[in-house]
């Protein structure tokens, strides 16, 4: 009887010490694994990033790109991220047991933090006046002229911001374009002739790979004197090294170019020239005639002089800007008129081809 007692008191001994073990066992904290975070994106200020409470990196403003292990030992483990130098948070993220690469994208533009951000080229040209451009309606920049501008627009998944165009001084917005948050890479084309914007022009390769395609627009400078009608363009060939006066050869069979009053662009596809050493230069008549689509007044004709048929001169001011020719391209032009005086032999006016402003670049 004793010894069964004994071996039952042995039994409840071990029993409670292998408990006692186990439980020890459990109480352990659990080891610590060891992740590398991946913090990537672009911050218009310096932003510090805190993990339990101490700063593990404080890069400077603009591009992000921080990578750094951290020892994590549970889930409540959390990156905060504030203006260097504040204290307010302005994000908290949750860093996990795994996976052992873990990544943060973060966009801040000084007031808010996105998650995202997409690429934006604006290219464009004012002929006159200074075209302000804004997002989501806060002024992003301001231009005149010529514009050619990439930009980082910061954006959140699954949303769209606003890019809108206007004339400086002005509220009526002349575009206004969606930047969506799945396309990364974006574009705005436009032009702007000091009253209206345009930016849905198109420019196609001629169907035939040996000439080559032009899209115009005609801007008078002389409006006192211009008769307010459709223009046609009657094209000219002339060796590139000849006199500003000296008269074109006219392509046969002719080739007319009809230009709207109202500004608006016309497409046409120009066949190869002679060779290498030519330009197109043209005259401009009242469409479907060969008359001049001016009045012979002041200051466009001085007292004394006579206007005359220009037959593909070019002005001397602008001697350089007939049309080279490039096979299987598709050329924009903004194409004013200008004038050529001549005292000798005779006093003549000649109108022809001005300023040639060559807008390819934006619409392609």
């Amino acid at each position: 009887m004793k010894l069964k007692i004994f071996t039952l008191f042995l039994i409840s001994a071990v029993t409670t010490l292998s408990l006692s073990c186990r439980k020890a066992e459990l109480l352990q904290p659990e080891t610590a694994k060891i992740i590398q975070l991946n913090i990537t994106g672009a911050s218009d200020v310096a932003l510090e990033y805190l993990y339990k409470d101490s700063i593990i990196a404080s890069p400077p403003a603009g591009g992000i790109n921080v990578k750094t292990l951290l020892s994590v030992k549970d889930g409540n483990s959390t990156l905060k991220v504030r203006k260097k130098g504040t204290a307010e948070i302005l994000l908290t993220k949750a860093i996990t047991l795994a996976p052992f690469d873990q990544n943060i994208s973060i966009f801040y533009d000084g007031t808010k933090i996105y998650n995202g951000s997409v690429s934006l080229a604006i290219k464009g040209y004012a002929l006159s006046g200074e075209l302000e451009f804004l997002l989501d309606g806060n002024l992003l920049f301001s231009a005149t002229g010529a514009v050619n501008k990439p930009y980082s627009i910061l954006i959140d998944k699954g949303t769209t911001r606003e890019i809108s165009i206007r004339k400086k001084g002005e509220t009526a917005i002349l575009l206004t374009k969606t930047i969506e948050s799945t396309i990364a890479q974006q574009n705005i084309g436009y032009f702007f002739d000091g009253t209206k914007l345009v930016d849905n022009v198109k420019l196609d390769l001629p169907v035939n790979p040996a000439n080559m395609m032009l899209t115009a627009k005609f801007e008078t400078t002389f409006p006192n004197q211009f008769k307010n009608v459709d223009v046609d363009l009657i094209f000219y060939t002339r060796l590139k090294t000849a006199s500003n006066t000296t008269v074109g050869s006219k392509v046969v069979p002719e080739i007319r170019f009809t230009l709207p009053k109202n500004g608006a662009f016309n497409s046409i596809e120009l066949p190869p020239l002679p060779g290498p050493n030519y330009i197109y230069s043209f005259d401009i008549a009242e469409k479907g005639t060969n008359n001049e689509p001016y009045t012979s007044g002041s200051p466009l004709v001085l007292a004394g002089y006579t206007l005359k048929p220009n037959e593909g001169r070019i002005t001397s001011a602008f001697a350089d800007n007939g049309i080279n020719f490039e096979a299987g391209k598709s050329k924009l032009f903004v194409i004013t008129d200008a004038r050529t005086i001549v005292t000798s032999p005779a006093r003549n006016v000649y109108v022809s081809g001005g300023r040639l402003t060559d807008l390819s670049q934006y619409f392609q």
